[in-house]
């Protein structure tokens, strides 16, 4: 049996950044007695057991969740679904219910953003050119093991990437979560790239995979070299 990738609930030198699809943010505003039928109810119910987890480490400042904007659209399109075609909201209400919790947390009002204290649920990213000249790279790389992904899960991939490269944020500190089998198993195969977690996968349940003692070992290892060496210099001193 594989080793599960534990997650350190409170990361000594650096927060947890979560990177999150459409499909598990738009489970977390579902109530799992919507869902048809007993296996969909375990399925949002290991995602709500995520998100509890992931919301818990935010409010600790412990954590940050970086969506893509265009996940954020295909959340409420993910949402109108369950409602128009795949009937799990049997009312406008219940949908109308759903979409207002969502929107509570995406869209904030300026007094909760200028906080010193603000805790932010969602922090969204805008695909600018180095996310889009990266989706063509992954897309090779996803043909080339006879995987087909879509756009939006393409530019999760991209995303962590660039906030890999531009925010100085190590891998080892970025978690994409994904209700894709293609994009968690391609994510497996291309090098470089954050660890890919499925939480309706057994292996991938919240309860296995996050660290109790809230610890990471080698924490030396979890900086890149450029905020490791803002590390070393924030903390010598003058002889």
């Amino acid at each position: 049996m594989a080793r599960i990738r534990k997650i350190a609930r409170k990361p000594e030198l650096s927060k947890n950044y979560f990177l999150v699809d459409a499909c598990f943010l738009a489970n977390k505003y579902i109530p799992s007695a919507k869902s048809p039928n007993p296996l969909q109810k375990q399925r949002i119910a290991r995602c709500m057991d995520w998100s509890k987890e992931i919301d818990a480490q935010v409010k600790a400042g412990c954590a940050r969740v970086y969506v893509p904007d265009i996940c954020i659209a295909e959340a409420f399109k993910v949402l109108a679904k369950k409602y128009y075609d795949e009937h799990w909201f049997t009312s406008a209400v219940d949908l109308n219910n759903a979409r207002l919790r969502f929107r509570k947390e995406v869209c904030l009002p300026a007094s909760t953003l200028r906080a010193a204290n603000r805790k932010i649920a969602i922090h969204d990213i805008s695909t600018n050119r180095d996310i889009i000249l990266a989706v063509d790279r992954f897309y090779e790389g996803f043909l080339k093991y006879k995987l087909r992904v879509s756009l939006p899960d393409l530019i999760i991939l991209a995303t962590a990437k660039y906030i890999m490269d531009f925010y100085d944020i190590p891998k080892n500190s970025v978690q994409i979560i994904t209700m894709d089998k293609a994009l968690w198993e391609g994510s497996k195969k291309i090098s470089n790239v954050p660890h890919c977690y499925d939480p309706t996968r057994p292996a991938d349940a919240a309860s296995g995979c996050f660290n109790r003692n809230g610890n990471t070992p080698n924490k030396s290892l979890q900086l890149s070299p450029n905020a490791l060496l803002r590390t070393i210099n924030s903390s010598s001193v003058e002889l």
